[in-house]
């Protein structure tokens, strides 16, 4: 969100809703298409975590599309939504990088002793 409208969104956005987190995602549909995309998200909360791994059980892919829907600024929501029917495993690369900060790394390691 580099223009001056844009950073007055922002701005809106983090008195409303405190922290925001924007995610930049670039998507290659074909060899000679780049699709740019960015989104504002709140942190999500505990809560919305635990509605996303009860709903794992019955579909993974729906309980992400969710989460990240439940975690958007609401401003943004039907922006997402229509991305996602167009990129569907776009919920897959912004979910990864909420999920990051509530704890899930890449980098654990685990070793018997």
């Amino acid at each position: 969100m580099s223009n001056p409208k844009e950073a007055s969104k922002v701005e809106e956005y983090k008195s409303k809703y405190g922290k925001v987190y924007q995610v930049k995602a670039t998507i290659e549909p074909d060899d000679a298409t780049t699709v740019d995309l960015e989104y504002c998200f709140k942190r999500p909360a505990t809560a919305s975590y635990d509605r996303y791994v009860k709903g794992t059980a019955q579909s993974p892919t729906k309980a992400l599309k969710n989460f990240i829907l439940d975690n958007i600024v609401e401003e943004q929501a039907a922006k997402l939504v229509a991305d996602l029917e167009e990129y569907p495993a776009l919920s897959l690369a912004i979910g990864e990088k909420l999920l990051a900060m509530l704890g899930l790394s890449k980098d654990v390691n685990l070793k018997q002793l």
